[in-house]
């Protein structure tokens, strides 16, 4: 690459972890600029930005300034990859640039003279290098830290040039370089010293990226679960809730839609939001989700002065609140711009484009969101607001679904409901006492409960203003409420929002409350609300049973540990009803590692850590055909691989009974479905646990009901367990330490495990361009795990037809790391991809199960962030106990997110 040269000639690739030159990947979009603070021998920003496939880079000693009067001198340096925008590390003594690197901000940024084209990249290209060669290029800048409009300027030297702030809305005197975090690891420059260098962020993920696409025609906003309390996890963000309605702002040119959830069209309504955010897609096309609110005179959000302002029709008056009750929009997801759908993308790259994108304004403001869950939910009901809003970081928006990636926490519980009539009241009351409410459950409208608190004269009299026009003859309800006052039915067309402390058992409420009218939600929609989830159930809704297994509940797990605390070296365990005989509980299975300063571990270690890893791993374990790895006398002694439990077994222990074709016989097959199994099992000697891809349970996500796994292979090839929950690939690196025996498999070595990372990205990278979301784990040695979860409508055939098909198409993009030969000598030095594993009856290791292997590592569940700065052997026995509470939940649910893979291949 000759725009490279200079670049090449100045660096060795193999001393420094800067990346080498080569053509970018993303398909379009707009273009990115980025500005990276770089400790060299001098501490200085360079200011980047991306043209015909690299970046034209300048050196600014000073940093840019927001400030017009302050002209910075900015240096022509030479061209960089377009890969570099995303690098963050430290480049090594000796070495060109030797020094700290951070990304100060990155974004998208346009030619902005005559107007910004965001939406044509080839038209904003030509437009730079115009620009570049007259000597003087404005451009606007949409990053987290700088926006509006800069000029470059080139001075009588060529390479000297001057970055200039222009005089807009984003002028500002204070010293912006004091902002010295980086936008993508949060690290300081001088950071970098003392910690780890940061996962690398593919640098087409720092902006939208990708092919274009039409705005969506219709689309209904993603919804939110309902929690009992905020909580601070990694991996999750909050925002406070705010109380206004839920809009989408739909920008394409000059036109404008403020669409509510009921699909009401606003703009009309709020003209002077609408103009303000007509400014923010320069002349393309943008989405966003957010919320339009109103504030009191105290500063306050007020839903009934947005009611009140909701109601006004003339222009006139419509005007004059503007002046006076000023509503602002806050956004708070992007789910399109400059032509890029971003809908799949995960949450933590949508709220960095919309950092990046949006241009805040007097009436258009970026929400705040933070890691903090309690304390945000403190800031937002001591500002006023309703609630908090926590979002799982890596979830895609899911238009028009009520989603436990979303989830709400509000002080007491509320909900909508439809008014189907209200009663006669006492006294001052009147002719309204209470509203009647309910919801719809498949085309019948359920009473729920009668509502008579929550009122004062002026909201009564707007409910009988309301209520008295849509008066019917018929009890709208499927039943007739049983209330001592006298009933007037009502055409069941408005809702109300309604407090309550919970739902009784025979699903009425308990002490209601009435909130407000939400006229922003369409009657017809008001279906009975999902109950809460507690803070202690995990993100996929699964309590006792999940997804089939019996998850113990800690009393259960508190009195196992209790009794395995014993110094007795056999016993019966008591679980609960159930006993099981333990034996030779002090007999070491993992011999002590002094290169790891790890202990040696019993057999009475394992029960431990299966105690209490169990809520987790058995959800994974449920339902599946089970094979097991027996090694009664540990690592060192004999290795027993079983398939089908012939021997007695005690009345707990559940089990399949499933056709061989191969032999044309019946096997039987364990199951682990709870804890005693799971004992029971390590005390006959089974360290891994490998279970098929597919359960033997039947549900809604599956095209077979059947259960006859026995009869026939027919049967069998028609049953449930012919359809699998997921399509595997399975990353197994041949690449050797140099210390294996002859013939051995590859041990367990940092460079093979390095290289396994880099392909499995590189495989996530190909699945997201798909649609579709992959979830990993490792394999306890040195492969990868990566599955991509699935709605049960493909047989295992299927499966593995589409594992071979992507694995080609990624072998064909890396044909020197990646190899799908069987030869073995043929796979030495690269990365098997074995598709081969899609086909029924074949195994993996499960989710948190130990490896019979030194060190006693775990097959650990991952999410991606953590992938990048993992290593095999973090992840063993000892340790991964304190790591449940973090990732277990993200895991499971991620798991539990099936994808429809035949949309996703037909896109």
């Amino acid at each position: 690459m000759a725009k490279l040269s200079e670049y090449s000639a100045k660096r060795r690739f193999e001393a420094t972890p800067e990346p080498a030159p080569a053509e970018p990947t993303h398909a379009g979009g707009p273009l990115l600029f980025v500005v990276q603070q770089h400790a060299a021998t001098r501490l200085h920003y360079d200011f980047r930005i991306e043209c015909d496939g690299v970046l034209f880079s300048w050196a600014v000693p000073k940093g840019p300034s927001p400030d017009p009067a302050d002209k910075r001198m900015a240096v022509f340096v030479e061209n960089h990859p377009y890969d570099y925008a995303s690098f963050e590390g430290v480049i090594p003594p000796k070495q060109y640039g030797a020094g700290e690197v951070i990304v100060w901000d990155c974004g998208v940024y346009s030619p902005d003279e005559g107007g910004t084209c965001f939406h044509d990249r080839a038209e904003a290209q030509r437009r730079v290098r115009e620009g570049l060669a007259a000597g003087k290029l404005s451009l606007q800048l949409r990053g987290e830290k700088l926006k509006g409009s800069y000029a470059l300027v080139r001075t009588r030297e060529a390479k000297s040039w001057l970055l200039i702030k222009h005089k807009d809305r984003f002028v500002s005197h204070d010293a912006i370089t004091a902002q010295d975090r980086s936008v993508l690891s949060g690290l300081r420059v001088r950071e970098l010293k003392f910690v780890a260098p940061p996962p690398r962020v593919p640098a087409s993920r720092l902006v939208p990226a990708g092919e274009p696409s039409a705005l969506p025609v219709k689309l209904a906003p993603m919804l939110t679960e309902s929690t009992d309390a905020a909580f601070t996890r990694e991996g999750w963000c909050w925002e406070p809730k705010l109380d206004g309605y839920r809009v989408l702002a739909c920008i394409d040119g000059e036109r404008v839609q403020l669409k509510s959830r009921r699909g009401l069209e606003l703009a009309t309504t709020f003209p002077r939001l609408a103009a303000e955010l007509r400014e923010q897609a320069g002349g393309g096309t943008m989405l966003l989700d957010g919320e339009i609110v109103a504030f009191d005179a105290d500063g306050r959000p007020s839903f009934n002065a947005l009611q009140n302002r909701f109601q006004l029709k003339s222009a006139v008056d419509i005007a004059a609140a503007d002046r006076s009750v000023p509503t602002l929009f806050f956004a708070f997801d992007l789910l399109h711009f400059a032509g890029i759908d971003l809908r799949a993308r995960p949450y933590r790259e949508r709220r960095r484009y919309l950092a990046q994108c949006l241009l805040p304004s007097q009436q258009v403001q970026l929400v705040h969101v933070a890691a903090d869950g309690e304390a945000m939910f403190a800031a937002a009901l001591a500002s006023g607001f309703e609630g908090v809003v926590g979002k799982r970081a890596d979830s895609r928006y899911e238009a028009g679904k009520r989603s436990k990636a979303w989830l709400k926490v509000k002080p007491t519980q509320s909900a909508e409901f439809v008014i189907g009539g209200y009663t006669r009241g006492k006294g001052s009351r009147g002719a309204l006492g209470a509203v009647l409410v309910g919801y719809w459950d498949g085309g019948v409208l359920r009473f729920v409960s009668g509502v008579g608190s929550g009122f004062d004269a002026r909201t009564l009299d707007a409910l009988l203003q309301r209520l008295q026009p849509l008066q019917r003859a018929k009890n709208p309800f499927s039943e007739k409420p049983d209330l001592p006052r006298p009933i007037t039915w009502v055409e069941p067309q408005v809702v109300a929002e309604v407090e309550f402390h919970e739902w009784t058992d025979d699903a009425h409420l308990r002490a209601p409350v009435f909130l407000r009218l939400r006229d922003d939600i369409d009657a017809r929609t008001v279906q009975r609300p999902h109950p809460r989830l507690h803070a202690n159930t995990d993100t996929a809704g699964n309590t006792e049973r999940g997804t089939g297994a019996d998850t113990q509940r800690n009393d259960d797990i508190d009195a196992v540990l209790q009794q395995l605390d014993t110094p007795r070296k056999q016993f019966d365990l008591a679980i609960g009803a159930h006993r099981i005989h333990l034996s030779n509980l002090d007999r070491v299975y993992w011999p002590a590692d002094a290169a790891i300063e790890q202990p040696a571990l019993s057999k009475r270690d394992l029960l431990r850590y299966l105690a209490q890893v169990s809520p987790l791993m058995l959800p994974h374990l449920a339902d599946r055909p089970l094979t097991m790895i027996r090694m009664p006398d540990g690592i060192r002694g004999q290795r027993f691989f079983q398939k089908h439990w012939e021997q007695a077994r005690p009345g707990f222990v559940e089990a399949v009974t499933v056709f061989s074709g191969s032999k044309d016989e019946q096997h039987e097959y364990l199951l682990c479905n709870n804890l005693p199994t799971l004992l029971w099992l390590a005390q006959s000697g089974t360290l891994e646990f490998h279970v098929w891809h597919s359960r033997a349970q039947v549900g809604a996500d599956c095209v077979s009901q059947s259960t006859d796994y026995a009869s026939s292979l027919e049967a069998l090839e028609a049953s449930v367990l012919n359809y699998p929950d997921y399509v595997v690939f399975d990353i197994d690196p041949y690449i050797y330490s140099g210390k294996e025996a002859k013939g051995a498999e590859p041990e367990l070595n940092t460079v093979a495990f390095e290289k396994g990372k880099e392909i499995a990205f590189a495989l996530r990278e190909l699945l997201l361009g798909m649609g579709l979301e992959p979830i990993v784990k490792t394999s306890g040695k040195t492969g990868l795990h990566v599955f991509v979860p699935i709605m049960r409508t493909i047989d295992f055939d299927a499966a593995r037809h589409v594992s071979e098909l992507v694995s080609r198409h990624l072998l064909r993009q890396r044909p020197k790391d990646i190899t799908m030969e069987w030869s073995i000598p043929k796979r030495s030095g690269k990365i098997f991809m074995d598709h081969n594993m899609n086909v029924r009856g074949k195994t993996l290791n499960v989710a948190y199960s130990p490896r019979g292997e030194p060190a006693a590592p775990v097959s650990m569940p991952l999410t991606w962030d953590e992938l990048a700065s993992a290593h095999p052997l973090d992840f063993r026995m000892p340790g991964v106990i304190k790591r449940l509470s973090r990732t277990g939940d993200r895991w499971s649910d991620a798991l539990a997110r099936k994808q429809d893979l035949a949309k996703a291949l037909q896109r």
